[in-house]
């Protein structure tokens, strides 16, 4: 998952060794976001389906031996963007809520977001980061959808506990 590349249209773009696939804004507009997923060109046999949601988030499903793994990318709007923040958490569940009951599910990617380190069982461990802000919404987006947090749960030297 690669936040932030500012890239525009919606691309999948085979390079040599890999498959890129972006989605960005239309040409007329400021390139402000985009998202995109860098895929081994070998395992490329292995996707199954994927989607340019918008800007912001990009899908993809991917073929394992037993099943399915779905993969979200996604770059949340910077903290004070509150209705485009409340935008991307409403169309992201819209997501969620389409991908099968039966699937693996991945939400990876740029959250701007920092909820500290006061667990909350099964969705935050006690190794996040102390500081806090106001774009924390993906602690409540994780336990509406029983997904984990997992940067929380390992031990990291404080400098990489922060982009």
């Amino acid at each position: 998952m690669i936040p932030e590349t500012k890239k525009k249209l919606k691309v999948s773009q085979e390079l040599d060794y890999y498959v890129l696939l972006y989605s960005g804004v239309p040409t007329n507009k400021r390139a402000a976001a985009s998202i995109a997923i860098l895929i081994k060109a070998k395992f490329k046999k292995k996707i199954h389906s994927y989607e340019f949601v918008n800007e912001r988030i990009l899908q993809l499903r991917y073929k394992l031996q037993r099943g399915y793994l779905t993969s979200l990318a996604v770059y949340v709007p910077e903290e004070g963007k509150t209705e485009q923040t409340e935008e991307f958490y409403e169309t992201l569940q819209d997501q969620i809520d389409k991908i099968s009951k039966n699937d693996y599910i991945v939400v990876a990617g740029d959250y701007n977001a920092r909820f500290g380190n006061i667990p909350v069982d099964g969705i935050l461990g006690t190794n996040g980061e102390i500081t806090t802000n106001s774009n924390g919404k993906l602690k409540e987006f994780a336990s509406v959808n029983e997904l984990k947090i997992t940067n929380t749960f390992f031990r990291h030297k404080e400098i990489h506990k922060m982009t």
